[in-house]
């Protein structure tokens, strides 16, 4: 690999051959080998901001959240901190960080690229994680912040939110009689192929999702957690 002031080039433009093939709009520091760009979400956060630090064999992605903790108080922060490792438990893909100095909340993800160039596809799984990560996550630590909400509240809170964002999808594929024959058992079974598809499922094995969403898969159980938000 060709390498400039500590990174690869090499990674460097194939992170910016993906950038700019899906339209995002971005500033790119040659010295340090770091690109930053925003993107706008649709829930409580709005917005969240990229840094993508290129290394000699790896890069790292890591969004940030615009909104932190107080570092002041001591109960946001530990309930921040809580909510931060129920939401990490059992993640397959990246990480929610949290600064105890300062009350960053931030989502990072690292890539191998030893002996490799990132692929595209490689490049989106990454650049995309951290996205729906927020977009799973965001109202709960909006919640930490603004309404004093608990760690374990808020991941129970984000989580079913989840499940009844895909009961009310199915609700809306299906014809009204079948909506009305389905019993509870038969709209769980359809949740549980759902959620296989979009690689969300309870086995490590599960097919996942090429457009993205992948990176959803949260807990070794969506609906029935063990883990993460258990007692």
């Amino acid at each position: 690999m060709n390498e400039r002031d500590g990174y690869s080039m090499n990674i460097a433009n194939a992170v910016c051959d993906f950038l700019n093939e899906d339209d995002w709009h971005f500033s790119f520091d040659e010295n340090r080998g770091i690109f930053k760009f925003g993107l706008g979400l649709k829930g409580k956060l709005k917005k969240i901001n990229y840094i993508v630090d290129i290394k000699n064999d790896e890069y790292l992605v890591y969004a940030i959240c615009p909104l932190g903790a107080d570092e002041d108080d001591s109960k946001m922060m530990a309930n921040m901190a809580e909510f931060i490792c129920r939401a990490n438990y059992g993640l397959k893909m990246g990480n929610f960080e949290l600064d105890f100095d300062d009350g960053e909340v931030r989502f990072k993800v690292h890539v191998l690229c030893k002996g490799i160039t990132p692929t595209a596809e490689m490049i989106k799984r990454s650049v995309y994680c951290p996205a729906t990560m927020f977009d799973y996550y965001g109202s709960g630590i909006v919640d930490i912040i603004f309404t004093e909400t608990s760690g374990k509240s808020a991941v129970e809170k984000c989580e079913k939110h989840s499940e009844n964002e895909i009961r009310s999808i199915l609700a809306e594929l299906l014809s009204d009689d079948e909506a009305v024959s389905s019993d509870e058992g038969d709209m769980d079974a359809m949740i549980a192929r759902l959620a296989t598809r979009f690689g969300i499922t309870d086995t490590d094995e599960a097919e996942q999702s090429s457009e993205g969403e992948d990176c959803v898969e949260i807990h070794t159980d969506l609906f029935n957690k063990k883990g993460g938000t258990g007692t």
